[in-house]
């Protein structure tokens, strides 16, 4: 597979959720009226599964680690609450993206790894971060 095929990936499962894509590279920087349903996807790290690779001498599985952000903007009468919706949000992406069901044309191991959400001073991030294992033919 590939870098765009996996992206891609990802942003059609957030699309289906009804999430688009930021044209920014950090929440900092997306104005106030993006936050809530716009996200931000790049991957952080790769590694060679050195123990697979050297039995089958033309593939080459490349263990990435994926981190997705999301900022929910927060409103003035009740943070609880929109902590709360965070959580449920974060629940329904959990259970897409972690799904092997969608994964099975573009990857060969999709894992949800880890989330967070962290209290800013204007909005909760949601972030969370995939562990996927892309073939690589050579």
């Amino acid at each position: 597979m590939s870098y765009d095929t996996i992206k891609n990936q990802l942003v059609t499962r957030l699309g289906g959720l009804g999430y688009l894509e930021s044209r920014y590279s950090s929440m900092e920087a997306t104005p106030t009226t993006e936050r809530g349903n716009c996200f931000i996807v790049n991957p952080i790290s790769g590694e060679n599964d050195e123990d697979t690779s050297e039995t089958i001498s033309s593939l080459v599985y490349d263990i990435q680690k994926w981190r997705i952000e999301i900022a929910f903007e927060k409103s003035s009468e009740d943070q609880n609450i929109n902590n709360d919706d965070v959580h449920r949000k974060r629940e329904a992406i959990i259970k897409d993206l972690d799904n092997p069901a969608n994964w099975e044309n573009y990857a060969r191991i999709q894992k949800f790894k880890t989330w967070e959400v962290q209290d800013k001073p204007s909005y909760f991030l949601l972030t969370v971060e995939l562990k996927i294992i892309d073939t690589i033919i050579y």
